[in-house]
């Protein structure tokens, strides 16, 4: 029977084996409650790796994700420095829709884009000192939200572009991020 108890619990289930009876607190003898792990949100500057070892969730739809060559090509075109913001919600269900897309192209290694992720509370707060070196705070009233930042001369950056959420209906995020990317890289 603990092998069993073990097994549901690894499957974050909340266990109680047969004639035990909760006290009054809720919880369970010692040794026989598995709880279910809550999982931390990332909050803050967060990476690729720990966005993907955050949520199962992230994993399931990055292994969904199909990049058409074309998209991948045009990715790596781009020769045009920018700064790509990703402030996501790790709670968030569009977030773990949207982003992996986003996971997708970063994986395409392109120099001239610096792909950056920040999680946010419910809250959405994010401290201005969150935000990349020379990337002026925004406000953030929905997640996930994707913020294009050009590179301008002496360092500075000034956004350029953004996507809120969701991409338009029949469009994947990935080729809604490459067109941004594209079309602002051509623009100067």
């Amino acid at each position: 029977m603990n092998a069993a108890l073990l097994a549901l619990g690894a499957l974050g289930l909340l266990v109680q084996p047969p004639g035990v009876t909760p006290s009054r607190s809720g919880s369970l003898p010692a040794g026989t409650q598995l709880a279910r792990a809550k999982k931390p949100l990332l909050l803050g500057a967060t990476t690729a790796a720990a966005i993907l070892a955050n949520r199962a969730s992230f994993r399931d739809h990055l292994a969904m994700v199909k990049l058409t060559e074309a998209q991948r090509a045009r990715w790596k075109a781009v020769r045009r420095p920018f700064t790509l913001v990703a402030v996501f919600g790790s709670w968030c269900g569009d977030s773990h829709r949207q982003l992996p897309d986003l996971l997708a192209l970063d994986a395409e290694i392109n120099p001239f884009i610096d792909v950056r992720y920040l999680g946010v509370g419910r809250d959405m707060a994010l401290a201005p000192t969150a935000w990349p070196d020379g990337c002026p705070p925004q406000k953030v009233a929905r997640v996930p939200t994707f913020y294009l930042f050009a590179t301008q001369p002496g360092g500075g950056q000034k956004l350029v572009g953004k996507v809120v959420e969701t991409p338009p209906p029949s469009r994947t995020m990935a080729a809604v991020l490459v067109d941004l990317v594209e079309t602002q890289a051509h623009a100067h």
